[in-house]
């Protein structure tokens, strides 16, 4: 089943994105550079703006992230720095900057530690295009954690591409929140390159009306002892589509290594479809890889027995999602994007388009 066709997709046309959208709230310390990406500082990147083999979403997304984007950031944390705050990335398209391109080049030295929220939003009727590529180069020992919330509105177009390369005892951790875009494609790459090196995927996705989403995580071992988890929850709903890809791919030398993958989607109606492909790769004989997919229909028991308690039938089911939710809502360590993201699962799911 393909759900978007990626490869004859036009392009809009491309103008300037001009609304501010780094949010820096406190005083980094020396040494950290925080700054817009522009053609101009591109000397601070240059070993970095280019990434060879990934394709991403599709070879022409990337390329067009890469050579035509009109924003982004640029964010390196020297060596044995560790940022507490938040860095707040908000893209918010309207009709005067209907068009987001951005390439996002973050690069955490030995011993490191930082955290970034990105959310990408809409305004009410503008029919906006997000094309973005983020590229994590996390070195030894370091941690970086990348909150992504996606809840443009549904006549919107969402491509979004991710690159982790991960170093010794190295940690990546993403959380990735998909509530909106008419059509919504995501594709998460990690590299994990050397001993005990790890990367770990969250994600929550909810489909609804004629919403089409497609998805594809990747952890690629290379180093031995190396650790990675992803663990995706989903609901549809109205006459959403989904496919979603999962791989573990263990190669030659990732000896020792572990990994985990796990989807469960809840269907809320039979006009749904829903397609899981979980994969997993070896090449290496002394590893260990866990996969499964689920899907199925809320619990006929549960829905009564909140029905029985005087809920109607659709906030019964919403009580349920959420539920489901919940744990990977509260990885996100802000209670403001934790109500955000809330909110708009609640309003989705008691707005449901049948």
């Amino acid at each position: 089943m393909k759900i978007i066709d990626k490869e004859n997709f036009i392009f809009p046309n491309i103008s300037d994105y001009k609304k501010d959208y780094l949010k820096l709230e406190t005083t980094l310390p020396e040494g950290v550079v925080l700054e817009k990406i522009t053609k101009k500082n591109n000397e601070i990147i240059l070993d970095y703006l280019y990434t060879k083999e990934f394709k991403g979403v599709g070879e022409k997304f990337t390329t067009l992230a890469e050579e035509s984007y009109n924003s982004g950031i640029i964010f390196y944390i020297p060596r044995n720095i560790k940022i507490d705050k938040p860095i707040k990335i908000e893209f918010n398209m309207d009709e005067e900057n209907p068009v987001a391109i951005n390439q996002n080049i973050i690069v955490v030295e030995e011993g490191s530690e930082g955290t970034i929220i990105m959310d990408y939003t809409t305004s009410e009727k503008v029919k906006a295009f997000h094309n973005g590529l983020t590229k994590i180069y996390a070195k030894e020992n370091s941690i970086i954690n990348i909150i992504k919330i996606q809840r443009m509105n549904d006549i919107s177009h969402n491509f979004d591409s991710n690159i982790a390369f991960v170093k010794g005892q190295g940690q990546v951790n993403w959380i990735s929140i998909e509530l909106g875009s008419g059509i919504s494609s995501s594709n998460y790459s990690n590299f994990l390159e050397d001993e005990a090196s790890e990367a770990n995927l969250y994600s929550i996705y909810l489909g609804d009306g004629n919403r089409e989403i497609d998805l594809e995580y990747s952890m690629i071992h290379k180093g031995p002892r190396s650790i990675s988890n992803i663990e995706t929850k989903g609901v549809l709903m109205d006459h959403s589509k989904k496919e979603f890809k999962g791989n573990l791919d263990f190669k030659k030398g990732a000896r020792l290594s572990k990994g985990i993958e796990e989807e469960y989607v809840i269907l809320l109606d039979p006009t749904v479809k829903s397609n899981s492909i979980p994969a997993l790769l070896c090449h290496e004989d002394d590893v260990e890889g866990e996969h499964a997919a689920s899907a199925g229909q809320i619990n006929e028991n549960k829905l009564f027995y909140l029905m029985s308690r005087g809920l109607e039938e659709r906030e019964a089911k919403k009580l349920i999602v959420e539920a489901s939710f919940r744990p990977i809502i509260d990885k996100i360590p802000f209670e403001d994007y934790r109500k955000i993201v809330i909110d708009e699962v609640e309003r989705r799911l008691m707005n449901g388009k049948n």
